[in-house]
């Protein structure tokens, strides 16, 4: 059984265990979730935010790409590592 996208995010980066950024997630998710309306840029970055917010992920740096977007590198914290326990392995 496939797990609901924002935990498969968090499970991708505890996993990682390095900086990662948005466009990362994307292309090692997308074989998974590719075709389903959930899985959008814009999803998948609502989720990375509110897991900077409640501290599972921290900036480990941030960039301007060529498009003038900004480009935030997370990374798992301790706090998000501890969340392991929980997942289905």
């Amino acid at each position: 059984m496939k797990l609901p996208l924002k935990t498969r995010i968090l499970k991708y980066a505890i996993d990682l265990n390095k900086d990662f950024v948005v466009d990362d997630v994307m292309s090692t998710l997308a074989p998974e979730y590719d075709g389903e309306r959930i899985f959008s840029r814009k999803q998948v970055e609502e989720y990375v935010d509110s897991y900077l917010g409640v501290g599972f992920f921290e900036a480990e740096s941030t960039e301007f790409n060529a498009e003038g977007e900004l480009i935030v590198h997370c990374k798992v914290t301790d706090y998000g590592k501890s969340r392991k326990k929980y997942l289905k392995q």
